[in-house]
């Protein structure tokens, strides 16, 4: 659970009422000094994993099935981050009337993308230099959208991939699955490969072109020296469109007929939630549509100013995760799903971000989550090809992990009664 500190609850209900009359507390905002109370355990148990996984990795998979609120979710964390200054300068009549994040239909810093089942490159995503009607760049939603977080970096903004997997992810997705495993701090600055190339590279044209479309002016008499804007200008130019640190990328999956199943070099580089459980009594009771609270500064900057090397953050756990991960690769030995590296520095991250939201959680409950999100979430196949792998994961995804064993259990029936197995399904 994130501390309660600086957090106002968005919706009084029944658990809040009574804990308000409990405590004797007079004025909702009170709460927001009461630290990890029942309250707040309620309103972000079911958000926790979430806002973990993005400190951790801000690119995300969400995956069940359909109609359980997958890119719902998306949306209310960004309502819960977006400010009204933001909101005014890009959407104003949604303000008139006054500012209520949780009514906004589209957050200033939210943007919905759905994946087409044609889309077998890139240029549907991060577009192209075009010759029709005179040199100039198509521009898509997703470019407009990162150039707009890059001119307002201390704002979360979530984009998210509708039925990212109705098309090849490893060939719409190209630029950004290398852009997100380049990321790195240089001179205090957050850099990325580019998702499109030094804009200087298409000629001064378009150059021109692509900067007043993204940022609003090619003129430099108009730009303030050492302002933002003159910042990005030399950017652009210089380093392409890279992403930016407060960027964070989900993507909606339903795995069916329909879809195409995930390679292992997605799954590598994303974090992964799934979400089938359906409780119809929270639902007819009115307490899933605004699950949501208000983030915070310190919230939003653990989304933002993320570390990205594990052995340098803080409270990582660094010697249980190194038994824990050692253990398992003992079991994954000549296996496929033998893990690397980058496993390793994002489970030291990922215990970190859960200490940071609730520094009283263990080291077992962070790794019994990303066990599922990033060790179990890679394991497919049929009965002669895993044979006993996951009788024997069992003896180190033990009871010590609860949910975690519980899913394994439930792939070795599987694969048990149906020689088949995939975590997704």
């Amino acid at each position: 659970m994130i501390k309660a500190s600086g957090i106002i609850c968005q919706k009084r209900t029944a658990i809040t009422d009574k804990l308000i009359q409990e405590l004797k507390i007079t004025n909702i905002q009170e709460i927001s000094t009461i630290n990890n109370t029942t309250l707040f355990s309620s309103v972000f148990q079911t958000n926790l994993h979430y806002l973990t996984a993005l400190r951790t990795k801000p690119f995300m998979l969400l995956a069940g099935i359909s109609g359980t609120g997958k890119s719902r979710i998306v949306r209310k964390l960004a309502q819960a981050s977006v400010s009204k200054d933001l909101q005014k300068m890009y959407d104003p009549k949604s303000v008139e009337n006054g500012f209520n994040r949780w009514q906004l239909h589209k957050p200033a810093n939210f943007e919905l993308v759905q994946v087409k089942p044609n889309w077998h490159n890139s240029l549907e995503a991060v577009g192209y230099k075009s010759n029709i009607g005179g040199s100039h760049y198509e521009f898509t939603p997703f470019v407009e959208f990162v150039a707009r977080a890059w001119k307002h970096q201390d704002i979360p903004f979530f984009l998210c991939l509708d039925e990212m997997n109705l098309a090849p992810v490893e060939q719409y997705f190209a630029e950004f699955l290398s852009a997100i495993e380049s990321r790195s701090m240089e001179n205090g600055e957050y850099e990325t490969d580019p998702i499109i190339k030094p804009f200087k590279d298409f000629g001064d044209d378009v150059c021109n072109q692509m900067i007043d479309h993204l940022i609003g002016t090619v003129n430099a008499s108009n730009v303030v020296p050492e302002s933002l804007e003159a910042k990005l200008v030399e950017r652009f130019k210089t380093k392409g469109l890279t992403l930016p640190k407060n960027l964070l990328v989900l993507g909606t999956v339903n795995m069916d007929e329909t879809t195409f199943s995930f390679s292992r070099k997605v799954l590598d580089r994303a974090m992964s939630i799934v979400m089938n459980d359906v409780e119809y009594d929270k639902f007819f009771a009115g307490e899933t549509e605004n699950d949501m609270a208000e983030f915070d500064d310190g919230t939003k900057n653990l989304l933002i100013d993320r570390p990205i090397r594990g052995l340098e953050a803080d409270d990582n756990g660094a010697e249980q995760v190194e038994q824990y991960l050692t253990a398992i690769n003992e079991v994954l030995n000549d296996t496929p799903f033998k893990l690397g590296y980058r496993a390793a520095n994002e489970a030291l991250l990922y215990v970190s971000a859960a200490h940071q939201f609730d520094s009283s959680i263990d080291v077992n409950s962070a790794l019994d989550e990303f066990t599922l999100m990033k060790i179990l979430s890679r394991i497919e196949g049929d009965k002669r090809s895993i044979g006993s792998l996951l009788n024997e994961l069992q003896q180190v995804i033990n009871e010590s992990y609860p949910a975690s064993n519980k899913k394994l259990v439930q792939m070795a029936k599987t694969l048990q009664d149906k020689q088949f197995v995939s975590y997704w399904t």
